[in-house]
């Protein structure tokens, strides 16, 4: 049999197109991802907003991999509970989309090099009760909005640069056990 060296050449080109077209990631594929569309964007807008392709682990973030498999993300019943990006090199600022995450109950973003105002739509997460951005370089004052964590049992805020003072509202967290605010520039009572 004669080889065509025409068809060949066409094969060969074909073949690389296929290998070169990279997998386009989408949060609308539900039965991929494992969690509600809306969670996943939350998380998509996180990764982003804190430079992803850069983290020290970004393992299966963005990928066709279940959301449950992503490096520091914990699933319970199909929700995003947990999240543990601890010294993970996240540089950025925290995206209000986190607000999306309503069955959230952990969210640990300490040491990391996090800038900017601690989102005011925080205090959306009702069932929180651990909240970790100690150790990073988080500007403006502590949102008000904090106090509607009626879950929270531990917040550490500590060395940011946090200014303004502690608002009152932080007084209604009836379950809070920790409460870690040093070496920031906090001013009042």
């Amino acid at each position: 049999m004669k080889k065509h060296p025409f068809l060949v050449v066409i094969v060969t080109l074909l073949l690389s197109l296929v290998h070169s077209v990279s997998y386009a990631f989408s949060c609308a594929d539900t039965a991929t991802t494992g969690v509600p569309q809306v969670e996943c964007e939350a998380l998509v807008a996180l990764y982003d907003s804190t430079d992803g392709d850069n983290w020290k682990n970004n393992t299966n973030w963005k990928t066709a991999m279940p959301v449950g498999s992503w490096y520091g993300i914990n699933l319970f019943n199909g929700n995003v509970t947990y999240i543990d990006l601890s010294s993970n090199n996240l540089n950025g600022v925290l995206s209000d989309e986190l607000a999306q995450l309503i069955k959230l109950a952990s969210l640990k973003l300490n040491a990391n090099q996090l800038t900017g105002m601690i989102p005011s739509e925080l205090g959306q997460l009702t069932k929180l009760h651990t909240l970790y951005l100690s150790s990073n370089q988080l500007t403006g004052t502590i949102p008000s909005e904090l106090g509607q964590l009626t879950n929270l049992q531990k917040l550490y805020l500590s060395q940011n640069q946090l200014t303004g003072t502690i608002p009152s509202e932080l007084g209604q967290l009836a379950k809070l056990q920790l409460l870690y605010l040093s070496s920031n520039q906090l001013t009042g009572t």
